[in-house]
């Protein structure tokens, strides 16, 4: 017979070579013949938490403890069976044993960090993690757990440090490849994310979540088909993963194709119907469709599944603007529910402002925006901006984007720092604001897409103040002023804003309008050669309802023969295409009198407002970029406002740029205003050939005019007298 010796020797043979049934034989039969035989005990525990026996391994393992207290082993051990049975604290209590008895045992300092990271001590995780890698040489492992902990407390350049260091130590590491583009990705460096991605799929080239993530860093580069193709190989790599198809359905929506986009949404929730981030992409693409019931239903269930998402409140919010019959109390009252939920928290940390500094030289204003760039609230913004450093004003610029074109130019040329903040936390780009101390924080997007009200519930400047981007007001308690004017908001609404209102001379912004006269040379109206009147919108669909849609069939009756035109970005899906021509069917409008037309570049757009006589802006949230391009090509946009921020821009443009006739009082009255300039074709004429010198000359483009305002009211915020 065997000795116990040669029967331990054989057994851990066999447990090597993954046999654990023979090892487990061996084990038992040792501890029969000697039933203190510790290492027997240990190692059998070993092989039952291997065989997902956890429970048997624990008992057994503390039986090895019971006889021998002083191997270190026999602790790690345990508390990996304990992390197995849920026992988080037990198991990193046995993990700390085992560093006690052998404080360079790096594999017991991992296993603990993992046992920390399960109990969501991240601070303590990433401790233990680098202790480890400190102790094994090459361990990457170690320093890969180190980046996902570092990345989950938002520490995201120490984070790829780790990740870097895992590679250094194993560049086949798929995993930590992987991860790394995920981070990558989500600081806005695609570039970087693409070459991260590609190099763990040419390791394994079915990894789902780094085909999911390649697809994003793809779309990001503007790349739309390898994003489509990447995206599609991930959800038949698994098909059970909803996070792929959530990709897939993003990849999608990015390039407007709604109909396709909504299917993956629905797919992912078929797989998990409690994905949260499912529900309110999906809300995105029917408010996209002009579905607003739809879309409102899908971020509260959102909501209802992650109370701490702030996009989708932020959403719900804009939505309302959308609304026939909405108020202004109702505004003010749908922004302060995001402030009592998101801003609330961090009132208790703001900045205070500081004593009046006046003469001692310029001001120092900040501005954050996504949208220095060839966008509406940058054209908005540009020309005014460009002119404030010869108002004493110093600018700070935070750019929370990756992208650039002609306009980021120019925002970067005026700025006396440039800062890029893309991907960053709002904590961080708050801390950083802070750092710098301006006297005054400029945001231009409030709750839009790319916008940070969680930097600014944070309150990071002595004042803060909304301009150009975002059409109501904010809701938050932490922001002091909003730029307006006397047409946005008339004397006596001040009590539906949050904001302190100030008021431009003229309008609020500074249009500064594309191509040239070369470009976008001026033609006379098309009813002028002899074909029928058109109509036309160029607004997002999520602006139209069934008011506006039966005014528009008022119009078309009244005026025999007449067309529409409808151009916007949503109509290139032909999925959206059809339900509208049903929609329009539905409201009295025969779609065979309706043209249909989807994205196109930016001046091939302004060629398209020039093909129409008449535009017809939508209520109760009027166009303002659409307005603003459609006088420049010399068209009238008849308009309906009423007592919210967002259904005025037309009647304000309209109001500085001297037309006269467009505003109307009800709906009736829109449909005459409508049908009384198609059927003057000679005031038409005359307002083609006057209308753009007109704003080009005037205050409506005039960003120094605006520069001149904006900056006395900033320095009469920041350094009262």
């Amino acid at each position: 017979m065997a000795t116990i010796q040669e029967a331990m020797a054989a057994a851990v043979a066999h447990h090597q070579a993954g046999r654990l049934a023979q090892a487990a034989a061996l084990y038992h039969a040792v501890l029969d013949a000697m039933p203190g035989h510790a290492d027997a005990a240990h190692l059998l525990g070993v092989v039952h938490l291997q065989s997902d026996q956890p429970d048997r391994a624990v008992s057994l393992i503390r039986g090895a403890i019971q006889h021998n207290h002083r191997v270190a082993d026999y602790h790690d051990n345990l508390g990996s069976a304990l992390k197995a049975l849920g026992r988080l604290e037990e198991a990193v209590a046995a993990h700390r044993q085992a560093v006690r008895l052998r404080p360079e045992f790096a594999q017991a300092l991992y296993n603990l960090g993992n046992a920390l990271e399960a109990l969501g001590r991240l601070e303590e995780a990433a401790t233990a993690f680098r202790q480890a890698a400190a102790r094994r040489p090459g361990y990457a492992r170690a320093r890969f757990n180190l980046g996902n902990v570092l990345a989950a407390l938002g520490q995201r350049a120490d984070a790829d440090d780790a990740y870097r260091a895992a590679l250094a130590d194993d560049p086949t590491f798929v995993e930590a490849h992987a991860n790394r583009g995920s981070l990558l990705l989500a600081l806005d460096r695609p570039q970087e994310a693409a070459a991260a991605l590609a190099r763990a799929l040419a390791l394994r080239p079915d990894h789902a979540p780094a085909l999911s993530n390649l697809a994003a860093a793809r779309l990001a580069l503007g790349d739309r088909d390898s994003a489509e193709s990447a995206a599609r190989h991930a959800a038949a790599a698994r098909p059970d993963l909803a996070d792929c198809l959530l990709r897939l359905g993003e990849v999608r929506q990015r390039a407007d194709r709604l109909g396709a986009a909504a299917d993956a949404y629905r797919a992912a929730l078929a797989l998990n119907p409690a994905l949260a981030e499912a529900h309110a992409n999906l809300a995105l693409v029917r408010q996209g469709q002009g579905l607003l019931d739809a879309a409102e239903l899908g971020n509260r269930r959102a909501l209802a599944l992650d109370p701490a998402l702030a996009d989708v409140r932020s959403n719900l919010a804009y939505l309302l603007l959308f609304r026939p019959g909405v108020t202004a109390a109702a505004v003010l009252e749908a922004h302060r529910d995001w402030d009592r939920v998101h801003g609330a928290p961090h009132r208790g940390r703001w900045v205070k402002p500081g004593k009046a500094t006046a003469g001692k030289g310029p001001l120092t204003v900040a501005i954050l925006s996504g949208d220095f760039r060839r966008h509406p609230a940058g054209l908005f913004a540009v020309r005014t901006v460009e002119a404030l450093p010869a108002h004493d004003i110093r600018l700070l610029l935070y750019a929370n984007q990756t992208e650039s074109d002609d306009v980021t130019g120019r925002f970067r040329r005026a700025a006396a720092r440039w800062t890029p903040v893309a991907g960053l936390p709002d904590a961080e780009v708050a801390s950083r604001i802070r750092h710098d101390r301006p006297d005054v924080l400029i945001d231009l997007a409030g709750h839009n897409a790319r916008g940070r009200p969680g930097v600014f519930a944070r309150k990071p400047a002595p004042v803060q103040v909304a301009w150009s981007g975002y059409m109501a007001t904010t809701g938050l308690a932490a922001m002091d002023a909003l730029v307006a004017d006397r047409h946005h908001v008339p004397d006596g609404m001040e009590t539906f804003y949050a904001e302190r209102v100030l008021r431009m001379p003229d309008a609020f912004i500074a249009y500064d309008p594309p191509g040239d006269d070369t470009e976008l040379p001026l033609t006379p109206p098309p009813c002028l050669s002899g074909g029928p009147v058109t109509f036309g919108s160029f607004n997002i669909l999520t602006k139209l309802n069934d008011g506006v849609l039966a005014a528009w069939a008022a119009i078309l009756q009244r005026v025999p023969d007449s067309r529409l035109l409808m151009k916007t970005k949503a109509l290139s899906c032909p999925v959206t295409a059809d339900l509208w021509r049903g929609r329009l069917a539905a409201a009295g409008i025969d779609p065979g009198r309706v043209t249909l037309v989807g994205a196109t570049s930016s001046l091939d757009h302004m060629r398209h407002c020039a093909s129409v006589d008449v535009a017809l802006d939508p209520f109760p949230f009027s166009g303002s970029t659409t307005t603003l391009e459609t006088m420049w090509m010399g068209v009238p946009v008849v308009t309906l406002p009423g007592e919210t921020f967002s259904s005025r821009h037309s009647l304000a443009f309209l109001t500085v740029a001297g037309v006269e006739g467009c505003i109307a009082a009800d709906p009736a009255d829109y449909v005459e205003r409508a049908v009384t300039w198609a059927t003057d074709p000679q005031r038409l004429e005359e307002l083609r050939r006057t209308l753009r010198n007109r704003m080009a000359t005037g205050p409506l483009c005039d960003g120094n005019r605006v520069a001149a305002a904006l900056a006395a009211e900033l320095q009469a915020l920041a350094r009262p007298h």
